[in-house]
């Protein structure tokens, strides 16, 4: 089940034993495995590293987290972005949770560098794929949900980018059907004007036609009436 979600970080207890934790496997050892994981990204090698990397993390945690130099280095061996496993991603914004407190508490070694590391960290996250709970802490920098409302809001104005490219594009496409639709109906006009020219045409022949028969009759009439 999910953990419960509290403003206060989570800490993971680890159980078992594994080669990682004792040393006997040195977690540089796993740069070349994620190198070729980072060439193969639809194989489960970069996902069993950072449950490696995770794993080595919480083993570490003995009441105070990893410091920030060290850490920054095993977040870029983890290659977060590529990360979908919604368990190991609320596993690792509680780790920084942690970490961002610590950071902050009185007394506590500061510099801003340090925290420009651990928003970079934060922002590595697919923090989408985690419930809103989650967020909700102290802990987790303003600067982040900022960033988390910006990558939300992507795919909306993608949306709305792609549905005005369709109306201009419709709307361009409605414009030269109204243009072939002016055109034909010139030429319709056109040939009904020449229709009404030729039916005319045809009028007045029809009449010179009838007045010459009519003519031609006439002396043919009067030669009949003429008495013999």
């Amino acid at each position: 089940s999910d953990p419960p979600c509290q403003p206060e970080p989570l800490v993971v207890h680890v159980t078992g034993t594994c080669l990682w934790d004792e040393g006997l496997l040195h977690i540089d050892l796993l740069r070349p495995i994620m190198d070729a994981g980072r060439a193969a990204p639809f194989e489960p090698i970069l996902h069993f590293g950072r449950q490696v990397i995770m794993r080595h993390l919480w083993y570490q945690h003995k009441g105070s987290y990893s410091n920030v130099p060290n850490l920054t280095k095993l977040w870029e061996l983890a290659c977060w972005p590529l990360c979908e496993d919604t368990g190991l991603i609320r596993e690792a914004l509680e780790y920084l949770k942690g970490t961002y407190r610590e950071m902050k508490a009185f007394g506590a070694p500061w510099c801003p560098q340090h925290e420009e590391s651990l928003f970079q960290m934060f922002t590595a996250l697919d923090l989408s794929r985690l419930p809103v709970q989650a967020l909700l802490s102290p802990w987790v920098p303003p600067q982040v949900h900022v960033v988390r409302l910006l990558v939300q809001q992507q795919p909306a104005e993608q949306w709305h980018a792609e549905l005005h490219q369709e109306v201009a594009t419709a709307a361009e496409s409605l414009k030269e059907i109204n243009q072939d639709c002016v055109k034909l109906t010139n030429k319709l006009n056109i040939v009904e004007q020449r229709t009404v020219i030729n039916k005319s045409q045809i009028s007045d022949a029809i009449v010179t036609i009838e007045e010459h028969q009519r003519k031609k009759r006439e002396p043919a009439l009067s030669s009949r009436r003429m008495p013999p």
